[in-house]
């Protein structure tokens, strides 16, 4: 095998892996709150050319890899839905609090709800997938009465970035992230949605770009192929 053969699989497999993050954006350019992601490359080793380790300055690379893939944290556009139990967050940093039925807690930024039975009896608010929303101290909201006041707790985090998407519009915080925060004060408007932060046409632009790149890697593939073939014709 040749080292343009092993550079240029290497570049399909990756281009396939970002082109995979860029289809999921795009088929969540409807989904309320959704975070788009971004895929980042890195170089992958070089190696000298005819030379001793550090005595050539000629060296040459063997592709590239997708170094890490980064969430970017950005407001999407507000959607007036009249819906009391609708709910906004205008700050990119802040997040609801979700607890699922197996006592996980996880952060969304969507905040489409409503009025959930429990087993108690009571109603409490949850989010579409049955998860209890819980107010500033990580309690569940309780239903009190008709046009009593619903106080959804926003929380924060250090580093962003520490944060995992666990799907379902999900994040789980880690070591990286730090604890959730509560953030006392935080705007949050009521009767709205928030809108996926999807820019359709930079996904689309994202896609023309590594769908060219994957074939000229492809082609790569097979150029390198038939010089391998016609070498070996000729033994």
């Amino acid at each position: 095998m040749t080292t343009g053969f092993n550079t240029a699989a290497t570049g399909m497999i990756w281009q396939q892996k970002a082109l995979d993050v860029t289809a999921n954006n795009v088929s969540n350019v409807s989904t309320e709150g959704y975070q788009a992601d971004k895929a980042s490359f890195a170089d992958l080793l070089y190696t000298n050319v005819k030379a001793e380790e550090g005595n050539s300055a000629l060296k040459v690379g063997h592709g590239a890899k997708l170094g890490k893939t980064d969430t970017l944290y950005e407001s999407g556009g507000l959607s007036q839905t009249g819906r009391t139990l609708d709910y906004a967050l205008t700050d990119a940093r802040n997040f609801f609090a979700v607890r699922a039925s197996d006592g996980t807690v996880q952060y969304t930024r969507d905040g489409r709800f409503e009025w959930s039975r429990q087993n108690d009896g009571r109603f409490y608010l949850a989010n579409t997938s049955g998860s209890l929303v819980l107010d500033r101290n990580n309690r569940p909201i309780a239903q009190t009465g008709a046009n009593a006041p619903v106080n959804v707790g926003v929380f924060t985090f250090r580093n962003l970035d520490g944060l995992v998407k666990t799907g379902s519009n999900g994040y789980a915080p880690t070591a990286r992230s730090g604890g959730a925060q509560a953030v006392p004060g935080a705007e949050v408007k009521g009767g709205y949605l928030e809108n996926s932060s999807v820019d359709l046409a930079t996904e689309l632009s994202n896609m023309i770009v590594q769908q060219r790149s994957y074939e000229m890697d492809a082609r790569m593939v097979q150029m390198s192929d038939e010089v391998m073939q016609t070498v070996n014709n000729l033994r």
